[in-house]
């Protein structure tokens, strides 16, 4: 029991070890969460944590939680495509398209990259049938 102890106390204090041995697939998503959640208090501009933090909320469903990750990721890199990309997906699940639009398109200009091309295609189609 205190080998455990000890070697999760060695965890917190060495986030960056905690953070390289996990890629997103080991553990279940409200660990995970946990996870993150411990990072991002220790290094608040972990642009990487808090997208991985992001896409477990989109997993989940949590588009509030999500959206909020990604605006903050982008308050600390106004040019980050995952987060820019990320928030295109979420305004698509909310029914925005417009929204959607946007952001693929800011994503876009930094980076072509082949799936968020297809969400700005899927979204813009949206749009047009909605008018």
């Amino acid at each position: 029991m205190k080998l455990i102890f000890l070697l999760f106390f060695i965890l917190m204090l060495m986030p960056v070890s905690a953070l390289a041995h996990y890629t997103g697939e080991l553990l279940p998503d409200s660990v995970a969460v946990m996870e993150y959640q411990m990072i991002i208090s220790m290094q608040p501009d972990d642009t990487l944590t808090r997208n991985k933090l992001g896409m477990v909320y989109l997993r989940q469903k949590n588009l509030d939680k999500a959206k909020e990750q990604f605006l903050d990721i982008l308050k600390i890199d106004a040019r980050n495509f995952d987060a820019l990309d990320s928030l295109g997906i979420v305004c698509d699940r909310l029914g925005y398209p417009a929204q959607a639009v946007g952001w693929y398109t800011r994503a876009l200009k930094i980076k072509d990259d082949k799936g968020c091309r297809q969400r700005f295609e899927a979204a813009k189609a949206l749009l047009k049938a909605k008018r």
